[in-house]
């Protein structure tokens, strides 16, 4: 097998039945060893997301349960992937909405209300500031999950960190786009992606699908999160890639992934 594009990760809320059917030993890299590993909003960043700010209860319930620390949080995301990748698979991390909270929380948070995290988040904007200088096209900056992943994530020699717009392809099937932007600025759609004139494998919406050239995987999260409510077409899916550039999706339902 060529490439498994991954549903949305979400570590934090990873069903351990998606887990076992992927990585288990008669699970989906098992029988069909993936030369490419290709994940999607790895990381929720639920210690320090900007939409509990004004939540009260949220952040009560966080900080009893020990989940608002946000080196913590990262350092079990990266435990995670080094656990689970095999030696003969490299990473592809795509750039997703999810991790991209890391760099918000150190634009916006105001540190010294935040005990628990006001040293990582001073060695983060410290190593924000000094990665920070103008290009060609206006002022750039590191991305803060991408940086410290290569620290403290052990197989991130094997791992391809993809900045936005890079492109990817594995067996011309460009891999490189979460799908929660689109073209020209307009949100991201499945629909929008089968119009770009190239093959693509998308996450983002939780909601597996195929138009045209665009496939989009589902989810490796629980299907019940905090934020989604009433009915839902949520799905535990992957995206198969073969030698000869043909794709499948495969659904894991009840944990299982073949019969």
């Amino acid at each position: 097998l060529a490439g498994l594009v991954m549903g949305d990760t979400h570590e934090e809320f990873v069903d351990p039945r998606v887990v076992e059917a992927t990585f288990g030993p008669r699970g989906i890299i098992s029988a069909l060893k993936p030369a490419y590993l290709v994940w999607h909003d790895i990381h929720d960043g639920y210690a320090r997301n900007h939409h509990h700010r004004d939540n009260p209860f949220i952040e009560y319930a966080k900080h009893h349960a020990g989940l608002n620390n946000v080196e913590q949080a990262l350092q079990k995301t990266f435990d995670f992937v080094d656990q689970h990748t095999p030696k003969r698979c490299a990473n592809v991390f795509v750039p997703s909405n999810h991790p991209d909270v890391i760099a918000r929380w150190v634009r916006e948070a105001n540190p010294k209300t935040d005990p628990v995290n006001c040293v990582f988040w001073a060695r983060t904007f410290e190593a924000m500031m000094l990665g920070t200088k103008m290009g060609e096209s206006g002022a750039q900056t590191i991305d803060p999950f991408v940086y410290w992943a290569k620290q403290k994530m052990e197989c991130a020699s094997r791992t391809h960190f993809l900045a936005r717009d890079e492109s990817f392809r594995i067996c011309g099937i460009e891999v490189g786009y979460h799908g929660d932007q689109g073209a020209n600025g307009a949100r991201g759609s499945r629909k929008g992606f089968s119009r770009i004139g190239e093959r693509t494998i998308i996450g983002h919406s939780h909601s597996p699908g195929i138009m045209e050239g665009a496939y989009q995987v589902g989810t490796s999260s629980r299907l019940t999160l905090e934020y989604n409510r009433g009915p839902s077409s949520w799905l535990h899916t992957h995206c198969l890639i073969y030698a000869n550039g043909k794709r499948s999706l495969v659904n894991i339902i009840n944990g299982q992934w073949r019969a």
